[in-house]
C-alpha cells in the first residue's frame, strides 16, 4: 500500500520534473546530490544514493583553492571590449563602464555621452546594449529588469516564453513554479559576489596530471541510484490504481537516472574537450587557446544553451587552481587565435627583437602572417596597448 502523502506530493511534482528535466543540468555536484537524496525519500524505488568514497578524496576541495589567474569581472570586460571595438567606440564603451554603480548597473546619462563625443543618443546606446551582451553578461544593464532579461536571451535563447514572465517576476507577482525555478540560478547583480565562485566545497570535476598525461574525473562518474528490488518485484505483481502510481514512481526513478547519464555523457565530452585544447595551459606551458561555446555544440552534438547549460555554475580543480568551467571558453581574437595566445606572441616576437632596431607593428603583423595567421597592424597595436608594451620608437635603445 502507497502511503497518502507520498501519492499526493507525487502527483504535485511529476509533471513539472518531466517539463523541466534539463533544468537538472544546471545543479553543480553538491545540489545535485542533495537532489537525488531528496528524491530518494519520496520515491520508493529508489533504493539508495551510491556515493563512492572517492568523491571525499577526489572532489570534495577543503583548502583555499589557488587560482592562477583571477581577473576580475570588470578586467575581462574591458579585455572583451576592447577586443571587440575601437576608435570612438571604444571610448564611447570605456565612458560606459566608467558609469557604472558597484553592482555593474549602469547609472550615467547617455544624452550627455553622446553630446562628449558628438554622437546620437541611439548611437550610444547600441554600444551599451552590445557592452551589456559580452562576458561577463549584464555589466551596464539599465535595472534589474534588463539584466535578467538578458540571462535569460543568454542561457535560454530557444525559449522565448521566459521572457514574458521577467515583469511578473521583478514586481514579485506570482508566476509558474517552472519560471521560478529556471530564474533561481541567474544571478541578481552583474558584479554581485565575483569573488565567492571560486570557494567551493565540492568541486564538479578533476583534472590531475598522471606521469605527464592529463586525466579527467567527473563527480558524476562516483554517485549511482541503486534501484530496489523489491518494489521492481512488487510492481511487477501490482494491478489497477496501485500500479498506476507505482508506474509514475519508476519512471520518476528512470527519468533521475536518465538525467544523471545525460550530465555524464556530456559532461565527459566537453572536459575531455577541454584537455585537448586547453592541454598546454593545464600543464602550465602555456596560454588558453580559443574554444567556443558554438564549436563545442556542434562537436559533441548538442544545442548551444544546452552547453551554456551544463557548464554553468560548474567547477573544476585543475593542477593550475580551481576554475569555472566557462574560463576555458575563450573567444576568438584574430587569425584563429584567442587573445591570450595573440598577446603571447606579441610579446614573445618584441622579446627576441634587435632592441637597437625594434619592429613596427606592421613588421610584427608580417612575421605572425608568415606564421599562417591573418592578424592585421592595428590588431597587433591593440594588444600591444592592452598589455602596456610601448611603441617601437619609444623601445628603441642606442
Amino acid at each position: 500500500m502507497i502511503r497518502p502523502d507520498l501519492q499526493i506530493k507525487l502527483k504535485l511534482n511529476l509533471n513539472l520534473l518531466l517539463k523541466n528535466q534539463v533544468e537538472v543540468l544546471l545543479y553543480p555536484a553538491q545540489e545535485l546530490e542533495q537532489i537525488l537524496k531528496e528524491e530518494q525519500e519520496s520515491n520508493p524505488f529508489i533504493e539508495e544514493v551510491v556515493v563512492s568514497p572517492k568523491v571525499r578524496e577526489f572532489f570534495e576541495d577543503r583548502r583555499t583553492p589557488e587560482v592562477a589567474h583571477r581577473p576580475s569581472s570588470l578586467e575581462v570586460l574591458m579585455r572583451n571590449v576592447r577586443s571587440e571595438l575601437e576608435g570612438v567606440d571604444l571610448k564611447i564603451a570605456e565612458d560606459l563602464i566608467s558609469s557604472t554603480d558597484e553592482r555593474g548597473f549602469f547609472v550615467g546619462n547617455v544624452k550627455e555621452i553622446a553630446d562628449r563625443f558628438g554622437v546620437s543618443a541611439d548611437y550610444v546606446e547600441d554600444i551599451r546594449e552590445f557592452v551589456a551582451r559580452l562576458e561577463p553578461v549584464g555589466v551596464c544593464s539599465r535595472d534589474v529588469k534588463e539584466f535578467i532579461r538578458i540571462q535569460l536571451e543568454d542561457l535560454y535563447p530557444e525559449d522565448r516564453e521566459l521572457l514574458s514572465f521577467v515583469d511578473d517576476l521583478v514586481e514579485g507577482r506570482e508566476v509558474p513554479l517552472w519560471v521560478r525555478e529556471k530564474i533561481n540560478h541567474l544571478r541578481r547583480y552583474p558584479l554581485g559576489g565575483e569573488e565567492a565562485p571560486y570557494r567551493v566545497a565540492k568541486v564538479d570535476a578533476v583534472i590531475d596530471l598522471d606521469d605527464g598525461d592529463l586525466v579527467g574525473y567527473l563527480y558524476e562518474d562516483f554517485i549511482d541510484i541503486k534501484v530496489s528490488p523489491r518494489y521492481m518485484d512488487m510492481i511487477s505483481r501490482a494491478k489497477g490504481q496501485a500500479r498506476e502510481f507505482l508506474k509514475e514512481y519508476l519512471e520518476r526513478c528512470n527519468l533521475f537516472r536518465k538525467i544523471l547519464n545525460i550530465r555524464r555523457e556530456n559532461l565527459r565530452r566537453i572536459l575531455d574537450e577541454i584537455i585537448e585544447v586547453q592541454g598546454d595551459f593545464l600543464k602550465g606551458e602555456g596560454s588558453l587557446r580559443t574554444l567556443q561555446v558554438k564549436d563545442m555544440a556542434e562537436k559533441i552534438g548538442v544545442s548551444e544553451s544546452t552547453v551554456s547549460r551544463l557548464i554553468n555554475s560548474k567547477y573544476v580543480k585543475t593542477p593550475q587552481g580551481t576554475y569555472p568551467f566557462r574560463f576555458f571558453f575563450v573567444r576568438e581574437a584574430a587569425g584563429g587565435m584567442s587573445q591570450e595566445e595573440l598577446m603571447r606572441r606579441i610579446k614573445e616576437i618584441i622579446q627576441r627583437e634587435d632592441p637597437s632596431k625594434p619592429l613596427s607593428d606592421e613588421e610584427i603583423a608580417s612575421i605572425l602572417q608568415r606564421q599562417g595567421f591573418k592578424v592585421a597592424r592595428r590588431t597587433v597595436a591593440k594588444y600591444r596597448d592592452l598589455m602596456g608594451i610601448p611603441s617601437s620608437r619609444e623601445r628603441r635603445r642606442f
